[in-house]
């Protein structure tokens, strides 16, 4: 009997809602194929071209979507599954473990490739949240570990400002010296005064799809911030630094710090308030949208910036200075926070998205502020609003859908939403589950509730 393969032809590379078309390709003697969307049947296709109307619905959120080839008497010969409004990524990176000769993983090796075939301008590996060295030929040597508990490696890979990939793998433990890449990761937030407690006793807390979901590994790591930054929003900015260093008062508690040739009002010197941790990043994504064609869909490429850290400078610096290539287009904010949330997701790591609006700013959006926010809300990405300028103004009808926008018109006031937004992050792990599930299908058990809470915004 011929074999039956499926596979979709219509890939969705972005976020998309509302009526699509769907088209699968079907090789050998498939009678029926039906189509389901998150667990649902919805459609039976009976012949070529295989193509469906699907309605994704108006909200923006995950989705997963199966085509299953089918006999004449039901039975199934194949099946093909795709993720939608969650994160595809146009390059990918292989992790393989080299063991010691006693059953112990000694080093891993990484192999990658990228639609582009560009080789990566940055390679970070992280073992349990740690940063290791890689050698040109793609090697990590593996720190010493303990081979009776799990640990997490990443491997994460930039080829460009738009294209990037990463493999999160298991091992040790009840795993061995053998690798899982099916996993799941899930922000959490502890509650104020509690700790996690081992990962044995973690079991039982989370549930996927109603059953419950074996935890294989928990870490802090490096957290990942990403900034739309409204184009009427920089002066306003750039002011709030100017006054910040007027004012100079260490008691403001925004880090301003003295050096032996500078003062508080030094721009070098002030550089580094309101900097996140050492290996933390920021990245800022510009709210300008470019079009291409990709797999047969129109899509659209907002750009980012490089990812900045401590060394490079404090928040309210980046701010005021940050800059995209081209400011020309129009501009469209909850498309942008919509996209920052999916590259959040790609990252896998302790996370939020910042939005800085300047006063009455402008959004030719083609998702609400409302539309956005419950899909941030629905992928478990905090978000923080902030308007440095005149709060009635940022006010908007458009941007009064992003809930509670913060003041930050004045140094203490930024100051303090800073320390609110660097706590959050603090407080946030990352719990990877065995399995992949949508953000939408996990949920904690009960007993779980007075140490985590599942994070959103």
């Amino acid at each position: 009997m011929d074999t039956v393969q499926i596979a979709f032809l219509t890939l969705f590379l972005g976020l998309v809602s509302g009526p699509q078309t769907v088209q699968v390709a079907v090789s050998g003697p498939a009678a029926v194929v039906e189509i389901a969307l998150d667990g649902r049947a919805v459609c039976r296709l009976h012949g070529a071209p295989w193509k469906a109307r699907i309605d994704l619905g108006a909200a923006l959120v995950p989705h997963e979507l199966v085509a299953r080839a089918l006999d004449a008497q039901g039975k199934e010969l194949a099946r093909t599954r795709q993720l939608v409004n969650l994160p595809r990524p146009p390059a990918e990176v292989e992790v393989l473990l080299e063991g010691d000769g006693k059953a112990r993983a000694a080093a891993a090796r990484l192999t990658w490739h990228s639609l582009t075939g560009e080789a990566p301008a940055e390679v970070r590996v992280l073992f349990d949240g740690r940063p290791l060295s890689i050698n040109t030929a793609g090697r990590v040597a593996l720190p010493a570990y303990d081979p009776g508990a799990a640990h997490i490696l990443s491997a994460e890979l930039r080829f460009s400002a738009a294209i990037a990939a990463r493999r999160d793998v298991v091992f040790g433990g009840r795993y061995g010296s053998e690798v899982s890449t099916e996993l799941t990761a899930v922000p959490v937030r502890l509650r104020p005064g509690q700790r996690l407690p081992a990962i044995g006793q973690l079991q039982g807390w989370f549930m996927a799809d109603g059953r419950p979901a074996a935890v294989a590994a928990v870490e802090e790591g490096p957290a990942q911030l990403l900034v739309v930054r409204d184009r009427g929003a920089r002066d306003l900015l750039v002011k709030l630094d100017q006054r910040s260093a007027r004012s100079a008062l260490p008691s403001a508690g925004l880090g301003l710090r003295r050096t032996p040739s500078g003062t508080l009002a030094d721009p070098q010197s002030r550089r580094f308030a309101m900097t996140l941790g050492k290996d933390e990043q920021v990245r800022f994504l510009w709210p300008i949208a470019r079009s291409f064609a990709g797999s047969g869909l129109p899509a659209e490429l907002f750009d980012t910036s490089r990812d900045y850290t401590a060394q490079d400078g404090g928040l309210l610096w980046l701010l005021g200075r940050a800059l995209p290539q081209t400011d020309a287009g129009e501009q469209r904010l909850a498309d942008a926070v919509a996209v920052a949330a999916l590259q959040a997701l790609a990252g896998n790591h302790r996370r939020a998205v910042l939005l800085v609006l300047g006063d009455a700013p402008e959004d030719a959006s083609r998702y609400d502020a409302g539309t956005v926010r419950r899909y941030l809300e629905a992928v478990r990405v905090p978000l923080a609003v902030w308007a440095p300028g005149d709060l009635k103004a940022a006010a908007t009808p458009k941007t009064a859908a992003w809930g509670t926008v913060r003041d930050v018109s004045a140094p203490r006031k930024l100051s303090s939403e800073f320390d609110r937004l660097r706590d959050d992050l603090a407080a946030q792990r990352i719990v990877w589950l065995e399995g992949s599930h949508l953000p939408t299908a996990v949920a904690l058990a009960p007993g779980a509730a007075a140490t985590i809470e599942l994070v959103k915004p």
